[in-house]
């Protein structure tokens, strides 16, 4: 890599403790007018709280480019969270000339611009949108859904030859919408679920063991975060194998805060659970991130390189990604495959460490 660009991210990783200093040095590449096509990266960089994930997705996506063999120019678009700043900022990137987007990066970003429907170039928005309409021509969606990950546990597990499962879930709405999300995919393959449990700070985790104690269950899915998968985890069936998307990885290694989630299979990126994976090894990582803008970190990277082969005219998509394995079968959603991880001593591995 070359030093000045080192530099660069080493300078942006110390900004991301100090976004005032941040929002005073924009990047220069997004004052500079453009000789040729370039990508723009739409990110709600002056949204206080999206800041810190827009700035990894940001120094990802630089660190993506800089390894392309054909580095093509970039520019960052500084949004806020509203949706007319998302849509103005847009279509003034595409009147400079952009010929990929990449962004918005929430979820209402993406509605808006979807709803605005003034996609005029490729863009490749970091986020699902409201509903169940359909997207507008030239926009695809890629991103970190959790419920994409329930989805492909469901099939995972299923393709193992399990068919009949239990579902604990926590009683946020994420919970309950991934919960969802493996429940749909599991009916549709043919999968049965015997019971759901749903647990929070007033439920009463004794009788959740009770009532599972008896289970027949083949498996139990887990919809919860870390610290909720390790307040209920000792009240799960120890017989039934426990099955959970990345949210319960959050990163922290000390075998006995984590000694509950042992044996916990789950899904995850990369970039977290191999770090040996080669096309983990290629980029600099920010030792300074916390596990979740790692994870934003490496949004930015694979998106970026998406953005490169778009750039290219590539009609078809297929990435050994930091995030996963990325493929694009037509219409409107880039699909990502995450790599199967297991909890051994603490610490979330893949199953090919794990071995």
């Amino acid at each position: 890599m070359p030093a000045g660009h080192c530099s660069q991210i080493c300078f942006a990783l110390s900004a991301l403790l100090s976004p005032a200093l941040c929002a005073a040095v924009d990047d220069p590449a997004s004052r500079l007018p453009a000789e040729a096509p370039f990508v723009g990266l739409l990110l709600p960089l002056n949204a206080p709280e999206f800041f810190r994930a827009s700035e990894a997705v940001r120094l990802g996506c630089q660190a993506a480019l800089a390894f392309l063999d054909k580095r093509p120019p970039l520019q960052v678009v500084r949004t806020d969270a509203q949706a007319s700043s998302i849509i103005a900022e847009y279509e003034a990137a595409v009147q400079r000339g952009a010929a990929v987007m990449v962004g918005p990066l929430t979820r209402s970003g993406v509605t808006a611009l979807a709803t605005a429907g003034h996609i005029t170039v490729v863009t490749l928005a970091l986020n699902g949108a409201d509903g169940d309409s359909p997207l507008p021509p030239r926009l695809y969606t890629f991103g970190l859904s959790a419920e994409s990950e329930a989805r492909t546990v469901a099939r995972t597990a299923f393709g193992r030859g399990l068919r009949e499962s239990v579902v604990v879930e926590a009683s946020s709405l994420l919970a309950k919408r991934v919960a969802r999300a493996f429940a749909d995919e599991w009916f549709s393959l043919g999968g049965r679920i015997s019971d759901v449990r749903e647990f929070g700070p007033r439920g009463d985790l004794v009788d959740m063991r009770r009532g599972l104690a008896d289970s027949q269950a083949q498996l139990i899915f887990l919809a919860a975060e870390a610290d909720q998968a390790r307040t209920v985890r000792p009240y799960l069936n120890n017989q039934i194998p426990v099955f959970a998307t990345s949210q319960i990885n959050d990163g922290k290694s000390d075998p006995l805060t984590n000694g509950d989630l042992n044996g916990i299979r789950f899904v995850d990126m990369p970039w977290l659970v191999q770090p040996d994976h080669a096309a983990v090894m290629v980029y600099p990582r920010l030792e300074g991130l916390s596990t979740e803008l790692q994870r934003f970190y490496a949004l930015g990277i694979d998106s970026c390189r998406i953005a490169g082969q778009l750039l290219a005219g590539q009609q078809t998509i297929n990435l050994d990604g930091v995030t996963g394995k990325i493929s694009y079968r037509g219409g409107s959603s880039l699909q990502r495959e995450p790599i199967q991880a297991v909890f051994r001593e603490g610490v979330g591995v893949s199953l090919e460490s794990a071995k």
